[in-house]
């Protein structure tokens, strides 16, 4: 399973937001489980092949289903589901790695993590500043996200200690 750290990488990159603390509560049986944690907590994963496939991982009945909680719950409430969901989708997608495939996207999101430009100019995401890039109704626009910052320090620094372990990542910081 990736590391609850690149699942908040790429939750940055698709949402603007990392969900950290998600990812971690949703791993958290791997303490004891180890990797049959994915009976618990794990529920798209679970039915994959059956509800899902990678042709269509996202199929009709979870869009209209993350369209109620947006409907009713909000916006935000939704965007955690999709990142709820999407952590599966992750992990099943990482079971097919080879561990030299692991190493070579571990080191990929460690260097998007560690550059803020790349993160404002191609994910659309302000990670010193705090702000997001949203499309709403046809209309693109910067969105104050002022705990996005204190969210990424948190996140960098949990990651450049996972870095500092791992001898075998040599990531490079630019910008």
């Amino acid at each position: 399973m990736p590391n609850g750290w690149m699942h908040a990488v790429i939750d940055i990159i698709v949402y603007g937001r990392p969900y950290f603390d998600l990812h971690k509560e949703k791993d958290k049986p791997s303490q004891i489980l180890g990797r049959k944690h994915r009976i618990v907590r794990h529920n798209w994963y679970q039915v994959f092949g059956k509800g899902w496939t990678f042709d269509e991982p996202f199929p009709t009945c979870l869009k209209e289903q993350i369209s109620e909680i947006r409907n009713t719950n909000g916006s935000e409430k939704a965007e955690e589901c999709m990142a709820y969901v999407d952590h599966d989708y992750i992990d099943r997608i990482w079971d097919d790695l080879s561990h030299k495939e692991r190493k070579y996207w571990e080191g990929f999101f460690m260097y998007v993590l560690f550059n803020p430009k790349i993160l404002k100019e191609w994910a659309k995401v302000d990670v010193l500043e705090g702000r997001i890039h949203r499309t709403s109704n046809g209309r693109e626009d910067w969105e104050d996200c002022p705990e996005l910052k204190s969210e990424y320090r948190r996140l960098r620094s949990y990651v450049n200690a996972v870095k500092e372990r791992d001898k075998n990542l040599h990531i490079e910081r630019y910008g």
